[in-house]
């Protein structure tokens, strides 16, 4: 196996690629393994179960009955923390886009102008959400010379 170490001012953030000349199982263990070591995890609760889950498995964090949840592809959890709570420690991936919603950046697939004022979002999973008017400027900031899909 070859590895590969780049340093150019292009990179704004750190990029692992894995290549290889076709998928097997022990690039898909690799990537599994890289995958764990850079992206934290978060404490969630499914039923009575303390789970952890990675941060870039989350597509949302909303609130609704005096609870917070993260919403995953396949399942929501409860979550023991504030929004706001939460919006402190998950500055680089995610952004606030109503009072009661933080979404990963990572997971929005596409967003909807043509309402006057008002943002549609579409989200992996087939999850749509709006975005508060209040948001749209700290939204265009977060987005700004970062890709989504």
């Amino acid at each position: 196996m070859k590895i590969s170490f780049w340093i150019h001012e292009k990179y704004k953030e750190p990029e692992i690629v894995i290549c290889g000349a076709q998928k097997t199982k022990e690039l898909e263990e690799l990537r599994q393994t890289v995958s764990e070591a850079v992206d934290e995890t978060i404490t969630v609760y499914d039923d009575r179960d303390a789970v952890r889950i990675t941060q870039g498995g989350i597509i949302r964090f909303y609130a609704a009955r005096q609870r917070v949840y993260a919403q995953t592809r396949d399942k929501t959890y409860l979550v023991h923390a504030r929004l706001y709570e939460l919006e402190e420690s998950l500055k680089k991936q995610f952004v606030r886009i109503s009072n009661s919603e933080i979404v990963n950046i990572k997971k929005i697939r596409r967003m909807d102008t043509s309402m006057s004022g008002t943002i549609h979002m579409y989200l992996q999973a087939d999850i749509e959400t709006y975005v508060s008017r209040r948001y749209v400027s700290r939204i265009r900031d977060s987005l700004m010379g970062k890709e989504f899909y």
